[in-house]
């Protein structure tokens, strides 16, 4: 097959790639994929990751706030999605973009939409609280129902989303979920991590991702005055709101701030090594759809390199990996959560063992099935 991807954003410079990234270097090793290449703005200065794609570069107008980069680029990608189509013969497009997407409706190749988690909450969160933030999510809410309705397939993560989307019309609806790189994503000796980043001797909840206001780190720092000698560990970048600078004021506010450490973006060839200095590995969200239908990556990461999970409780979670992860409603339950798990066994190759039903491997093998029925 020639495949057209139409990602969610930069390919190769956004800081944490995300499932597409992932499933496509896989399928492209049995066939020819193309990726319309989105270089934002923001992510310019950010050393591109190597992908087994190839790389279709659209949209010269660089701004940083996203959706005013796709708005005004739109001609731009319609431009490049045409010539690509026709010059490479395209048997199918994968989209899991909201604007692009509705422009490759035009092109007459058949169309598998991913929808990654409750898009229109997830274009919106960037404006908290806003004007705009309101427009903005109405206004996605009807170009993804009529892409999802138009499209041949729909890929999507979890059963409560298949199940919400099946409510809003939308038919032949397969669930993949997320997974990981466990080849990449493997244990390293705990003391050795630690020791490598500063924290020999120290006990570590830890966090791995993007730093915007739909995480709820702010339950994991308000507990942190009840576990006494824990330090929390803050990995990843801010993107687009301050999320970042207002945790660290909370953390003062606190006064826990010199137990709360910020490494901000890091390479992500070396996200085992963080992980594996973590004793707990903190999937931490706040309650709205995007988050209470989605299972995102992050919890696999931790599982991969043998680390317990303490997740906010997330019903999605719940049904997929039940209690072999452990959930907190508030402060109070946080902090007897974590006391629970550190009153337990260690158990790093249980956990391991989770994550390799979810290598992305496996997933992708699923996912290409999916794309050949559609093309």
């Amino acid at each position: 097959m020639n495949i057209l991807v139409i990602p969610t954003t930069d390919w190769t410079r956004h800081p944490v790639p995300n499932r597409l990234n992932f499933i496509f270097d896989s399928i492209a090793e049995r066939h020819k994929v193309f990726v319309l290449h989105f270089q934002l703005k923001k992510f310019q200065k950010n050393l591109p990751r190597e992908t087994k794609c190839q790389l279709v570069p659209s949209g010269p107008i660089r701004i940083d706030d996203p959706s005013l980069y796709y708005l005004l680029n739109a001609p731009f990608h319609l431009a490049s999605l045409k010539k690509i189509v026709k010059k490479e013969k395209i048997d199918v497009i994968l989209s899991a973009n909201i604007l692009p997407s509705f422009i490759a409706n035009g092109t007459g190749v058949p169309i598998v939409f991913d929808y990654l988690d409750h898009l229109e909450e997830s274009a919106s969160v960037y404006y908290p609280d806003s004007l705009i933030g309101s427009v903005i999510q109405k206004a996605v809410r009807v170009v993804t129902r009529f892409n999802l309705r138009h499209a041949t397939r729909v890929i999507t993560v979890t059963t409560e989303l298949k199940e919400y989307l099946e409510g809003t019309a939308v038919e032949n609806i397969s669930v993949i979920p997320n997974g990981v790189d466990t080849s990449l994503v493997r244990p390293v000796g705990k003391n050795e991590a630690k020791r490598s980043l500063g924290l020999e001797g120290k006990t570590v909840i830890g966090y791995v991702g993007s730093l915007e206001y739909w995480v709820d780190l702010e339950t994991a720092v308000q507990a942190l005055p009840e576990l006494p000698g824990m330090i929390l560990l803050v990995v990843g970048p801010g993107l687009f709101t301050d999320y970042g600078t207002y945790l660290s004021r909370l953390a003062e506010e606190s006064g826990v701030k010199d137990r709360v450490i910020f490494t901000g973006a890091i390479p992500y060839e070396e996200i085992n090594r963080y992980i594996s200095a973590m004793d707990v590995g903190l999937n931490p969200l706040k309650k709205m759809k995007k988050n209470e239908y989605a299972a995102g990556g992050k919890v696999f990461n931790y599982l991969s390199c043998g680390r317990p999970v303490l997740s906010s409780r997330m019903v999605s979670l719940e049904r997929l990996l039940g209690d072999e992860l452990f959930y907190y409603d508030d402060v109070p339950s946080f902090i007897a959560q974590v006391n629970k798990i550190f009153s337990r066994p260690q158990q790093e190759e249980q956990y391991r063992e989770i994550a390799l039903r979810y290598d992305w491997k496996n997933l992708a093998k699923t996912y290409e099935s999916v794309l050949e029925e559609a093309a």
